[in-house]
Parts: structure tokens; sequence; C-alpha cells
């Protein structure tokens, strides 16, 4: 068996006319039905009835139209892929990327693309919110994933939200703000609580302190720290309580307790950023697979 039988087998189908088959690869009738009698002896099976008026599939041959379709075309892109990866063989991706609301997709996102072209150099670069968007303001990242509000208003960039998260209260298991099934805010202005730094998520530490206004009280803060592997620590360690995200849950493991806070209180959105003017065939491949994932596997994000 090989492609060009193949071929011949699809336009015999889709003409029901082996003259009619032969004259659209320019070859003569004898060769195509020469071509297609020996598929058949491969297969050991009747593709086609005949007739001297027509041409018809038979059973077998349904089911072996399915199977040539999805054979040519995974050798069509193969051959696809080989091209691309001779044509594009050094090219080169910068993605900047916050840590912790990334964290849950970006992993997923990133082997697929490899897998899809692996011919492509990926910098991944982590950096906190400010040094993410000072960056794309400097073009130094092709794409950006990072809080939607820096990302929003970037000349040089396209941006586009992925996901919207809600904050928690986060506290250790055995706290004594579980003992009942609602939060006691009131409970609230007399803990301490430990927060990502300005330097470490300015927006993330503005909305702290915004929920805590809306709640009514002035949040006791006893640290702050530059990175969320350090906030999820003090919590574990009973040093105070934190307000987070969501999917902050997932960012290590934790047996932390995560406590929805009331529904009037702010969300974090995160979107990606990529340059608008870009001759790098990488980028708008890297989008297009965001938009695949944001149609067929929205949970992801």
């Amino acid at each position: 068996m090989n492609m060009d039988q193949l071929r011949y087998f699809l336009s015999v189908a889709r003409h029901r006319n082996f003259t009619e088959a032969a004259r659209a690869f320019y070859v003569t009738q004898p060769a195509i039905t020469h071509q297609i009698s020996a598929l058949e002896r491969e297969l050991g099976v009747k593709l086609f009835l005949r007739t001297t008026r027509s041409v018809s599939l038979t059973r077998a041959g349904e089911l072996f139209l399915e199977d040539a379709k999805r054979m040519l075309d995974l050798e069509e892109r193969a051959q696809k892929r080989m091209r691309q990866a001779e044509q594009t063989e050094n090219l080169e991706l910068k993605i900047g990327y916050l840590n912790s609301p990334c964290r849950h997709f970006l992993p997923q996102l990133m082997r697929e693309y490899r897998s899809l072209y692996p011919q492509v150099r990926i910098d991944l670069i982590r950096g906190v919110a400010e040094d993410l968007q000072k960056g794309c303001e400097e073009m130094t990242f092709d794409l950006a994933f990072s809080v939607l509000s820096d990302l929003q208003g970037l000349n040089q960039y396209h941006c586009r939200r992925l996901v919207a998260d809600f904050y928690c209260l986060v506290c250790p298991p055995d706290h004594s703000c579980l003992d009942n099934t609602s939060i006691d805010y009131s409970r609230l202005a007399t803990e301490p609580f430990v927060c990502l730094s300005r330097e470490g998520g300015s927006y993330m530490y503005k909305q702290f302190r915004e929920i805590c206004r809306d709640m009514g009280f002035t949040p006791r803060i006893v640290a702050e720290y530059p990175a969320m592997e350090d906030v999820l620590f003090a919590v574990q360690c009973g040093q105070a309580l934190a307000i987070l995200p969501y999917h902050i849950r997932e960012y290590m493991y934790t047996d932390l307790a995560f406590l929805p806070l009331d529904g009037t209180s702010p969300v974090i959105e995160v979107g990606v950023a990529w340059r608008r003017q870009s001759e790098n065939p990488a980028v708008s491949w890297f989008t297009d697979l965001i938009q695949r994932y944001l149609v067929e596997q929205p949970g992801l994000f």
C-alpha cells in the first residue's frame, strides 16, 4: 500500500468513475485500475462494485474510505511539520509569566506547544507583575502572562483575558474561624495577617487592602513576603492568616483551608499579551494554541 494508491482510491470514490479519476491525476485509466486492483489484493477485499455504467463503494470500501482519509491527512501533517522545522529551524520565543496565577494552566500549554513545535527554542522568564509590565514596555517578551490590568493599554501588544479568580481567606485546618459554617468577619480585625509585599505583587497587595477595607477593618499585617511560597508557609506554621486567590491552592501541596469570601469581594483577572507587530510565526502558533484550548478545554484556565 502506498500514498498514490490511497489518493487514487479517494479520487475514484469521489468521482464514482475511473476515467474521471485518471484525468484528475493526468494518468491513464488503466494505470488507475491497476493501482486499485493492487490495493484490493493487498487488503484482501473488493473496494468497488463496477459495472459498465456505474462504480460504487462496497461496504468494505466505505469503511476503508475513512481510514484512507486519516492516513493521507496524517502524511500531510507530517510533511507540513517537517517543512516548518526546516524553514523555522532557529525560531525563539521569550515568554514572561507570573508563577502563582499561571501555574495551573501554563505547564499543559507548554507541553502541548513543545510537542507541536519542537524546533522552537523557548525561554521562560519568571517575574513579578511590575517586572513583566516593564518588560513588555521595553519589548522584551514575545508573550507575557500576568495580571490583566497590567497588560491592558500596552500599545505594542494585543491582550486577552484568560481567567478570573476569586479571593479566599486562607488559614490552617484547625483554626477557630472554621468552627462555624460562615466566616465571622468581625473577628478578622483582631487576627494577624501575612501578605505578598508590594514588590512581590503590587496588584494583589492593593486588592488585599481593598478587601479588608470593604469588610470594615485595617489588617494587622505581621509580615510581608516577596514570594507566594513564603506567604503560604507562614500560614501553615500558624503565624497568621492570608487573603489570596483561590487558585493558589493548586500552586503547591498544602493542607490549608481556603474559605471563599462573600460575593462582593473583587476578583483578580489573568490575561496574556503578545506582540502586535511580529514576524515570528512562533508567536501566532502559541496564540492559536491558546484559542484552541479556550474553545475546546476552557476549564483548563
